[in-house]
């Protein structure tokens, strides 16, 4: 029986160095809004972009609030924009 416990020693060092956070993306946060914004038929309020994870893939998703033009006052819209993170591919568009 041979003793592997040698190579244990530089895995559990590689373990321990690398970072359990999130995915790194080719698209900025940015442009991921910029892409979303082009599906958004209205003036959003407020805008916010998180990396996330959708189907096993690294997504920006991206969350418009506002009103639609002449909408009355206590009324507003939702929009979310999944955008791929590493193709700036519009994944998914849900509304309310």
């Amino acid at each position: 029986m041979r003793d592997y416990t040698a190579y244990l020693a530089p895995v559990a060092l590689v373990a321990m160095t690398c970072p359990a956070g999130p995915v790194s993306s080719a698209v900025t946060q940015s442009q991921a809004i910029e892409i979303a914004q082009l599906e958004v038929s209205f003036e959003p309020d407020s805008v916010e972009a998180v990396l996330s994870e959708s189907e096993e893939r690294t997504v920006w998703r991206v969350t418009f609030r506002g009103r639609l033009p002449g909408q009355p006052p206590g009324l507003f819209e939702t929009m979310i924009v999944e955008v791929d993170a590493a193709s700036g591919e519009v994944l998914s568009i849900a509304r309310t």
